[in-house]
């Protein structure tokens, strides 16, 4: 029997090309006004001297080459080219894809990597002092990029390994900023530093401040309580399950255990661990796992914090948010293809990162400060989607260039209003 031919749709129209000033991506031209609304021409103007030549492009314009790609959903070098091809976006002024590698390349010292830094920080204080916040919650944590292909310098192999680079990382959980990154070879341990990065991380935030930070076991030691305990911040930091740690929560009576779910319990204590200062209180939460001769057998996780009061059920909720963190990692490797590094310099890579994290802040307070409260939660992915890839055509009139984008897109009016909301506040 003859099998019947499968029936192709054919597509109803043809492509034909064009010199019309076309775009996908309309809502970009509004990123590049919100950085100039929010200083950050200035800022790289002020910190940032790399250049060897005066002629050329500025510092800042080869900063955003890096910075449009990411947001407009570009992985690599060369995916600029796509942004400096359109007219609309570009405006003629923007760098090849080769110029912004070369850009990249120059940050071959730790002082110009100083330099992006300020740039970071800078932009993140003006973005805190804008929102007024009175509390915030640092969550750190250290993430791994994994390197393939040819051989990249600086990178080492982690306990699983896994050979790249690791990452860690301030955020601001209220408002989702970047506050500090430290970028390194994945073979260091995931708390190296952490104090270092922590007392960066103060100067970026306005005095007076109420701070609590959160982390996982990676910052439970007694120079990350000593330096909470002296800037005065409350904290939860999840515990090693040492022996000595397990003998004294299993010999807590069964009165001081009390429901937390279905399957969890909860109990507190004070501990003092060898060589700390003095005893801090422990929230312990245990699991049944099943039962042995002796009885119910039990696995245990706990947190120390020198928050003396609250209920530890409270404290329990409070310090499992900081799993949050993954979302705002989330946002930086997949959200802004942070996830693989383009160069082979490590102080390049670096540089690729610490650009991205500026990225990162850029959008998050294009969100705070110039769209409505709705949009505060919203992804990179969907403010790309909503926002910035609207298609648009370019126009000129009476020596004015207009961007004709659809009347009866469903985010078109939306677009508006964040750009006459920045235009304004400039």
């Amino acid at each position: 029997m003859k099998k019947k031919q499968r029936e192709v749709e054919v597509i109803p129209f043809e492509y034909e090309l064009t010199d019309e000033p076309i775009t996908g991506m309309a809502g970009l031209p509004v990123i590049m006004a919100a950085a100039k609304a929010l200083g950050l021409e200035e800022l790289f103007d002020e910190h940032l001297s790399i250049k060897l030549r005066k002629r050329g492009y500025s510092e800042y314009e080869l900063a955003m080459g890096v910075i449009l790609t990411l947001l407009a959903g570009g992985e690599n070098l060369e995916d600029a080219e796509m942004i400096r091809m359109d007219e609309v976006v570009s405006g003629g002024r923007f760098p090849h894809s080769t110029t912004v590698g070369d850009f990249l390349r120059r940050f071959d010292g730790e002082e110009i990597q100083r330099a992006l830094v300020e740039v970071q920080d800078a932009l993140s204080r003006s973005i805190l002092e804008a929102c007024g916040y009175s509390r915030l919650t640092l969550d750190m944590d250290a993430t791994m990029i994994k390197a393939e292909g040819r051989k990249r310098e600086g990178t080492g192999r982690s306990y699983n390994g896994v050979n790249g680079y690791q990452v860690l990382v301030v955020f601001a959980a209220e408002p989702g900023l970047v506050l500090a990154t430290d970028f390194r070879p994945a073979n260091v341990h995931p708390g190296n530093g952490a104090v270092k990065l922590l007392e960066h991380t103060l100067t970026v935030i306005p005095d007076g401040t109420s701070l609590h930070l959160r982390s996982d076991s990676a910052c439970y030691n007694k120079e990350v309580i000593g330096c909470c305990e002296r800037k005065g911040m409350t904290f939860t930091i999840t515990a090693d399950m040492t022996a000595p740690l397990v003998s004294r929560i299993n010999a807590l009576p069964e009165s001081e255990w009390h429901e937390l779910t279905s399957k969890e319990q909860v109990g507190q204590l004070y501990y003092q661990p060898v060589g700390w200062e003095r005893a801090y209180r422990y929230i312990v939460v245990r699991k049944k796992k099943g039962e042995d001769l002796f009885g119910a057998v039990y696995t245990y996780r706990a947190f120390v914090t020198n928050i003396s009061r609250g209920k530890p059920a409270f404290l329990v909720k409070r310090h499992r948010r900081h799993a949050n963190v993954e979302n705002g990692i989330k946002e930086l490797k997949s959200g802004l293809s942070l996830s693989a590094m383009p160069c082979l310099a490590y102080h390049a890579n670096r540089a690729w990162f610490g650009l991205g994290s500026i990225a990162h802040n850029l959008y998050v307070g294009m969100k705070l400060i110039f769209l409505p409260a709705r949009w505060a939660r919203k992804t990179i992915k969907t403010i790309r989607f909503r926002l910035l890839s609207i298609g648009g055509v370019l126009v000129r009139h009476a020596r004015r260039k207009i961007l004709k984008i659809p009347r009866y897109h469903p985010w078109s009016r939306e677009l508006i209003r964040l750009r006459d909301s920045i235009v304004t506040a400039r």
